[in-house]
């Protein structure tokens, strides 16, 4: 079995870093999103699109929102 890093990241306004986490967490809880996926041995990424029939595509080059 392996060992996978996930990303979710997002975008979003609020009033105070609580409320922004609270309003991502509604987001996750009603929607399917795209994850990016790391494999913790190979470090391959991959995006996978829950909305897309389960789409696993590689990803050549990712690029964190935060840094």
């Amino acid at each position: 079995m392996a060992t996978f890093h996930i990303s979710w990241e997002i975008d979003l306004e609020a009033d105070t870093p609580l409320n922004a986490a609270k309003e991502a967490q509604e987001l996750m809880r009603n929607d399917d999103w795209q994850f990016y996926v790391q494999n913790a041995e190979t470090n391959e990424i991959f995006s996978v699109d829950l909305q897309d029939e389960d789409a696993v595509l590689p990803v050549n080059e990712y690029r964190s929102i935060i840094e």
